[in-house]
């Protein structure tokens, strides 16, 4: 979020300072590693507009820097028919006019040449407005982008305080090393971070918990790797429900699948756990039903955590 609003705003040509607390591409926060689902399809009605404005610009970011973060693919929800949640995806996709299908099991069944397998009185809702990002990859290019229509950039500064000027106006940044930067305004990007540093800032406590996620990789069947990987016809997935599960493509790391639970432990980002996750039996059990044998559900073969607010 930082990293492309710096690029917004120096492309607005305003004078732009980026700080960041840790070092440039880090892994501490949510915005890093290999890949994001991308989609339109959200049971919150008010994300659809901004989805859709944004693929349009991750469009136009890419053919600037010259090299892609987005990779498209369909986008692919499924849950209980009578799942309010996914109820509320098809609604949604009404009222923003998001084209979609809906598809019983043995359609899906169909649509997939077998691949995902549906349980009774489940539904899959289809649509072409999905795909993958690349975070670190993006993180990258935005920096780059925003150095090219000058911003300045710096990293490892740890901000402490916000400070309103009632003379100069503006405000005045001061970091944990003693620099103080004064701007006309400041924009606070922080993610897990942004609770503490807005406390400290005017004492306003927001509504934010930061947890820590454990993403999940998992062996594709030999022979049919080519099956689940991304730019074929297999899509970025939901399901709806208890455990609440996603994934995307084969992409990142040849013959393996990315499929994890969404959620994660209450967690302090400056004192994390890193401990063992989330119990991994009920996801275990939704990929032995839901892809006919061609992903090993025995345990995952690669794990990382990540920060998210």
């Amino acid at each position: 979020m930082g990293s492309s609003t710096a690029y917004e705003l120096a492309k607005r040509g305003q004078k732009t300072l980026l700080l960041e607390q840790f070092d440039f591409l880090h892994h501490r926060g949510s915005s890093h590693g290999e890949s994001r689902t991308i989609r339109a399809t959200y049971p919150e009605d008010y994300y659809c507009a901004m989805a859709k404005e944004s693929f349009a610009l991750w469009e136009e970011a890419q053919l600037e820097i010259g090299f892609k973060v987005y990779f498209k693919a369909q986008q692919f929800d499924m849950g209980p028919s009578d799942n309010k949640s996914l109820l509320s995806v098809i609604s949604s996709c009404q009222k923003n006019s998001v084209p979609y299908q809906v598809l019983d099991r043995q359609q899906v069944e169909e649509k997939f040449s077998g691949r995902i397998k549906l349980p009774e009185n489940w539904i899959g809702v289809c649509s072409e407005l999905g795909g993958v990002i690349k975070p670190t990859k993006a993180v990258s290019m935005f920096q780059a982008l925003a150095l090219r229509k000058g911003a300045i950039l710096r990293d490892n500064i740890q901000v402490d305080n916000i400070v309103k000027d009632e003379v100069k106006g503006g405000v005045w940044v001061s970091s944990a090393n003693g620099e103080k930067f004064l701007a006309k305004k400041c924009v606070i990007t922080a993610g897990a971070w942004a609770r503490k540093l807005v406390k400290t800032v005017n004492g306003l406590e927001l509504p934010i918990q930061a947890l820590e996620t454990t993403v999940c990789y998992w062996r594709i069947k030999e022979g049919h790797e080519a099956d689940f990987a991304i730019g074929g016809d297999f899509p970025t997935f939901a399901s709806y429900g208890q455990p609440y599960i996603y994934g995307t493509p084969s992409l990142e790391f040849p013959g393996l699948i990315k499929i994890a639970v969404h959620g994660g432990y209450p967690c302090d980002p400056d004192k994390r756990p890193w401990g063992p996750g989330l119990s991994l039996s009920s996801l275990k059990e939704w990929i032995e039903g839901r892809f006919s044998g061609l992903v090993d559900y025995g345990g995952p073969v690669a794990t990382h955590c990540a920060c998210t607010p």
